[in-house]
């Protein structure tokens, strides 16, 4: 089996009063292209923020090749 370039395993973000993500699973393996959807406030846009450094997770990993 190809090993994934990104896996994120359990990523909690917590903002004032909001618990944005919870223990949220991301992996990418090579070749592939993922689209994230879901209704506003999902955690979209945090997930990548965390993802890219523009946030800094709470609690779970991220690894990287």
């Amino acid at each position: 089996m190809t090993e994934p370039l990104v896996r994120m395993k359990g990523i909690d973000k917590r903002f004032p009063g909001v618990h944005a993500l919870k223990q949220c699973q991301f992996e990418l393996l090579p070749g592939e292209v993922h689209g994230l959807v879901g209704e506003n406030g999902a955690g979209k846009s945090t997930l990548m923020k965390v993802l890219t450094g523009v946030y800094q997770k709470d609690d779970g990993q991220i690894f990287y090749k």
